[in-house]
């Protein structure tokens, strides 16, 4: 018994070390490119000017999984700029969990807003974080939505922050 729990302790730092290690992922269809920890799957849809990339540990409800929603043309499809159509996104995300404190900011030289909440899911409790970037200049909002088990969820801070600061996008686009 000793020994399996042993073995176990000492796969732990090994899984998490392979998870550390992100590697590129080009998104050559939006100009942008991020890090992606080693053995992720990863999926791609796109439909009239909307690009979805999905990148997770595992697959289906409960599983750890970061999405990147890049939306061209928001002006058009909304009516509205990406900065104030992201503040709508922001305030929807909410009603999933908890009212929590929008954090405002700027990536890269554009807007964003960012917000932390936990919900339930059909296998427990999930930590989400979205983040909205707004090219107000191009039209183009891309929007990250990071989930996790809520038990996972300090141990995979470190990795979801490495991925979000990871993303490079092209301003032009």
């Amino acid at each position: 018994m000793r020994t399996i729990a042993l073995a176990l302790f000492l796969a732990a730092p090994a899984v998490f070390a392979e998870e550390s290690q992100l590697t590129d992922h080009p998104l050559q269809d939006v100009k942008a490119a991020l890090q992606i920890p080693a053995g992720w799957e990863s999926t791609k849809e796109a439909e009239d000017g909307v690009y979805v990339y999905q990148f997770g540990k595992g697959k289906g409800p409960g599983s750890t999984s970061v999405t990147l929603s890049v939306t061209t043309g928001v002006p058009d499809r909304t009516g509205q700029p990406p900065s104030e159509y992201a503040a709508a996104l922001i305030d929807m995300s909410q009603d999933e969990g908890s009212e929590s404190t929008v954090q405002k900011g700027e990536f890269q030289g554009m807007k964003s807003l960012r917000v932390e909440y936990d919900f339930d899911c059909e296998t427990g409790r999930m930590h989400a974080v979205n983040v909205a970037i707004a090219n107000d200049k191009t039209g183009t909002l891309y929007f990250f939505a990071w989930q996790t088990p809520l038990d996972e969820s300090v141990e995979m801070e470190a990795i979801r922050e490495k991925i979000l600061t990871s993303a490079r996008f092209d301003p032009a686009f």
